[in-house]
């Protein structure tokens, strides 16, 4: 009797001693694989938790850790099956469903393009369970950006803002704001950032087309050559520049800066335009405007614009045949160009030709109803 109870004795033992072992074992598995993963040996910590889980299939650190590596090595679909086998479990954690909606949204070009839908979905999945830092609502503003939804992404960025902002919060919210017309507030984010971030080039010329739109054309000026010091070979800003200047009619720097845009690079079509309309309207050198015109049309040949304006000097000098070439061409580019076909009506008219004006008059009016003066010629054409 006495040895039967010694050899139970024994084997309880022996079972003790090796279901400790094992337990160490997957203790050991599971210290291995998380020290692995804060180490960024992802695919070492995946290996450590997939052999922990043959044996322990709802070891949820394992699986938790294990989707954690997944998502550091954008490896979407076997991330997903994780996240959604650690919910038929009854788990569900925002960090994973965050870091997925940052995959989505393709913000370190692993991908070709964003998926902004899914990454909707998995950002406001994060956000239901809890999680509300500044990060998260700048990730699902930019989701609801990509979609189109600027409302939702501008309050999304001013949670984010009101959280701990970062400078692309205030230039995305910036972005927002000055396409829906709230130039104040887009230039007071974009001055917010560059205080931040003074080095940043881009900055300096958003200001400064904010600074055109709003006609502050001195203010325009000032940023643009603080942007300019920074980089000297941004023809973007230059341009932006040259534009400043123009509009403020100083034409002499204007003419200096579109010339240095056009040696820097010669396909800046617009450069040429405005050196005509420089020369054309404020100096009266019209040979020399007509010069900058073709060369505009040149390297642009669908540029209506170009075309009028050349039409209207050539009418101005009453050399109709030629008013009216140009503006058949920009009709021949644009059918609908309402202001096309009353310039064409007004050559029609100086060469005598009434049932031909009145015709392109009747097209004018036909495409723009608001062309009062359209319809005042129209009317004493046909009194006549």
């Amino acid at each position: 009797m006495r040895k039967r109870h010694l050899f139970s004795l024994a084997v309880f033992l022996i079972l003790v001693v090796f279901l400790s072992s094992l337990v160490n074992a997957e203790g050991d598995l599971l210290i291995e694989g998380i020290n692995a993963y804060y180490n960024k040996m992802y695919n070492v910590a995946i290996e450590k938790f997939q052999d922990l889980l043959k044996d322990d299939e709802n070891n949820i650190d394992a699986l938790y850790y294990q989707t954690l590596s997944y998502l550091e090595l954008a490896d979407i679909v076997r991330a997903k099956e994780n996240i959604n086998l650690l919910a038929e479990k009854g788990y569900s954690f925002g960090i994973l469903h965050w870091k997925l909606g940052e995959l989505y949204l393709n913000k370190y070009q692993t991908y070709d393009s964003p998926f902004y839908n899914e990454a909707k979905k998995e950002l406001e999945k994060a956000k239901s369970l809890g999680i509300a830092s500044a990060g998260l609502h700048s990730d699902l503003a930019m989701a609801y950006q990509g979609l189109g939804n600027q409302d939702l992404a501008a309050r999304e960025y001013e949670i984010a803002i009101q959280k701990g902002h970062v400078v692309s919060d205030y230039i995305n919210l910036a972005i927002i704001y000055k396409e829906a017309g709230k130039l104040d507030a887009a230039l007071e984010l974009y001055t917010k950032a560059l205080e931040e971030n003074p080095n940043n080039v881009s900055l300096y010329l958003n200001l400064g087309d904010i600074y055109l739109e709003k006609e502050e054309y001195g203010l325009a000026i000032d940023i643009l050559n603080q942007g300019l010091k920074l980089n000297p070979s941004m023809v973007a800003m230059r341009t932006n520049l040259a534009l400043a200047y123009y509009h403020n009619q100083d034409y002499g720097q204007a003419i200096e800066e579109f010339r240095q845009v056009i040696r820097e690079n010669p396909n800046i079509y617009q450069a040429y335009y405005y050196l005509a309309e420089i020369y054309n309207k404020a100096e009266n050198n019209y040979d020399l405007a007509i010069n900058y015109y073709e060369q505009a049309i040149s390297y642009n040949r669908s540029y209506v614009r170009a075309y009028l304006a050349l039409g209207d000097l050539y009418l101005k000098n009453e050399e109709t045949y030629k008013a009216m070439a140009q503006y058949l061409k920009a009709l021949e580019y644009n059918p609908e160009y309402a202001d096309a076909h009353f310039r064409l009506a007004l050559a029609y008219v100086q060469m005598d030709m009434r049932e031909a004006a009145i015709e392109e008059l009747r097209k004018t009016l036909h495409i723009d109803n608001s062309n009062n003066e359209a319809r005042l010629l129209l009317n004493r054409l046909q009194e006549e």
